[in-house]
Order: C-alpha cells, then structure tokens, then sequence
C-alpha cells in the first residue's frame, strides 16, 4: 500500500503548480497537472507534426516547475513512453533537436525542454 500511495503522491504535487505563456492579450493558464495529463492521455497515433505548436516549457514555468514536471514524468511510464514517441516524431519532422524532450501535451500545443 505504501509503494501505491508513494506513486499518487507525485501527481498531488504537480497540480499545485500554475504558469502563464505570455500568449497575447488572453493568457493561457498552463497547469503542470494538465499538461502532466496531457502527455499521458494524448493519442500519439493521431498526431499531426505539420500542425503541432510547440512551446519552451522554459518560457513559461519556473525552475521549479521544472523540476516538479520532470520528475513526474520520469515516475510515469505511460509518460515517459508518449515523451518518448513524441520526440521521436518531432525529430524526426526536425521541429525539435536531439537535445529536446516533449515534456507536455496542452490543448493541441506541445511543450518542450532543453535537456540540461
């Protein structure tokens, strides 16, 4: 029960945490709890890399935040596998280099990271 409750914990944390992407007169709220859900849930077969928008997670998060996202995704292999896949497709498409992972999926935006 404990390693359960261990693994809940992680996405409790990343809820907490909100940012703005310095997006034109309406902000748009970026939660690491969505864009954490976005990447589990998002359909990565159905993922059109001409039409995509990518945002540098860094632009609009804090280090902190950072951190939070990275570390959830690393603890969730479903995550972990569509981060995977996506910056697999994205390089492939030569939208991100080697050097950037997919971190986030957010109504229809990806949002990326320079990896240290």
């Amino acid at each position: 029960m404990y390693r359960c409750l261990k693994f809940l914990a992680i996405p409790a944390l990343v809820v907490g945490a909100t940012a703005f992407t310095p997006d034109r007169a309406a902000a748009q709220q970026v939660n690491l709890g969505r864009l954490l859900s976005g990447l589990v849930n998002v359909d990565v077969s159905n993922i059109n890399v001409e039409l995509v928008d990518v945002v540098d997670v860094n632009n609009v998060l804090n280090n902190n935040q950072v951190d939070i996202l990275r570390n959830a995704i690393q603890h969730n292999p479903i995550a972990s596998n569509n981060q995977d896949v996506l910056n697999n497709l994205l390089r492939e498409a030569d939208i991100i280099d080697d050097v950037t992972v997919v971190v986030g999926v957010l109504s229809g935006t990806i949002f990326v990271l320079p990896v240290p």
